[in-house]
């Protein structure tokens, strides 16, 4: 190849680079419900990830919502739009242009003078609008602003656009297409939070009352519905197309489930009692003092000890809110959110690799004691099983005072099911050094027997 064809080669891929890289774009002053996506005391602002107009996910989609729109479509320079016949294109994706009504009235030029027009409207649907545009000899154009209503999708799609301007013949005009730019995205708006205090309560031995003499223990507090503020400074989410920000006020009632053992206490959620008819669940309807508080930074969940004391069991609480919200707006779904826990006190033995007797080997644990006490609530707790039982514990009975209690395979398969093998966790209610543990395996013709020791006191048994 000659030097001449070589240097003719370079000059041409040089000039499809540039075209590549020069398209036209959707320039940053786009607005949409007014709000400007332009760096400059923008709301939202131009942020990393967040460069459009954010819309809470709850926002009821159903009957498509609308937004008023202005999308600027800047050519690269000042000159790539000289005097001609263009036909400038808007596409949009994940919403729709309103159609009705688009005239020439719709698309503004910058950069001209009266002499440059807008001749007619090209083609108008759904999904894209476009304009023959003339300008004169002379002149050019910096930018096209199309003033649109745009409705969202009802699949709550990110909305995004892109733009083209081709000569009158059809030939491309700056690089063809522009890059699209997302200009409404949806994230969740609202949240619900919660910090846990007094994490865990400890009852004394025979369940009777409190350790310190202590009846009241608040397991959780500073539960609140709050909206998501996003996590860049400043980076807050709409809660729909008219530039209002979301807030907790758009909660308009709530349930609260509380979730965990309360055979003991009497629970209240800011000394309010659960329904009536729905134990564990707390309404808060509008206007009530506690969806005040849920709105407004916190309620406090309380367990209670009954007026006539009764045995307790170890257990984990949390709570789960469903909330109601205002029309037009779908409710968010909440996790479940952990509260805090009660121990017991009380003595634990641990019994390895206990079989539910299904595979030919049965099991006995017996339990001594030594004390002329009985001891009563001996519960068993089945842990990292083979297979999923049933329930993870059960109340297996009372060890008599100088006596023992037999725990087999078979009781433990009728408490569990079929679990196959496990880990097992013998608590005894009540803190005892007196107290013995021996396992035995039996199989065709063979018998082990196994220590599990004396017990370790005061061990948590949740």
């Amino acid at each position: 190849m000659s030097m001449k064809k070589i240097l003719m080669a370079a000059v041409a891929v040089t000039a499809l680079s540039a075209g590549a890289a020069s398209a036209a774009s959707i320039s940053t002053a786009t607005t949409v419900g007014g709000k400007s996506m332009t760096a400059t005391g923008a709301v939202p602002p131009v942020l990393t990830t967040f460069d459009a107009y954010t819309i809470a996910n709850e926002l009821n989609v159903a009957t498509p919502p609308t937004a008023a729109a202005v999308i600027k479509l800047a050519p690269t320079t000042t000159t790539t739009v000289g005097s001609g016949n263009y036909v400038v294109t808007f596409n949009i994706t994940g919403g729709t242009f309103t159609t009705a009504g688009v005239t020439v009235a719709n698309l503004a030029m910058a950069g001209t003078t009266v002499a440059s027009t807008v001749t007619s409207v090209n083609s108008v649907n759904a999904n894209s609008v476009a304009f023959n545009v003339n300008v004169a000899a002379g002149e050019f154009v910096t930018s096209f602003d199309l003033t649109n209503t745009l409705k969202l999708g009802s699949a709550r799609d990110s909305v995004a656009v892109n733009g083209k301007i081709d000569t009158a013949a059809g030939a491309q005009v700056d690089g063809g297409i522009s890059a699209t730019k997302t200009i409404i995205d949806y994230r969740t708006g609202y949240k619900v939070a919660a910090t846990a205090v007094d994490t865990q309560l400890t009852l004394a031995s025979a369940y009777k009352k409190f350790t310190g003499a202590v009846t009241t223990f608040n397991i959780g507090t500073g539960l609140a519905f709050s909206e998501n503020t996003g996590a860049v400074s400043g980076d807050r989410v709409y809660k729909d197309t008219a530039g209002a920000f979301a807030a907790p006020a758009d909660l308009t009632a709530a349930t609260l489930t509380l979730a965990g053992d309360i055979s003991a206490f009497d629970p209240t959620v800011n000394a309010v009692a659960a329904d009536a008819l729905t134990t564990n669940v707390f309404t808060a309807a509008a206007a009530s003092a506690t969806l005040g508080l849920l709105q407004a930074g916190g309620v406090n969940v309380t367990l209670s000890q009954k007026l006539v004391p009764v045995a307790g069991n170890a257990s984990a609480y949390s709570i789960a809110p469903v909330v109601t919200m205002g029309a037009g707006y779908t409710a968010p779904t909440f996790a479940a959110v952990p509260l805090g826990s009660v121990t017991l006190e009380g003595t634990n033995f641990y019994a390895a690799w206990v079989g539910d007797g299904t595979n030919g080997i049965n099991y006995s644990i017996r339990l001594g004691n030594r004390a002329a006490t009985a001891v009563t609530g001996i519960t068993v707790t089945v842990l990292n099983s083979l297979n999923t039982p049933t329930a993870t514990t059960c109340n297996v009975g009372t060890l008599p005072a100088s006596g023992e209690l037999l725990i087999t395979s078979a009781a433990l398969n009728t408490c569990f099911g079929a679990f196959g093998r496990a880990d097992l966790r013998i608590t005894a209610q009540a803190v005892s050094t007196t107290m013995t543990a021996k396992m035995r395996s039996v199989s065709a013709n063979v018998v082990n027997e196994q220590s599990l020791g004396g017990g370790t006191v005061n061990a948590s048994a949740n």
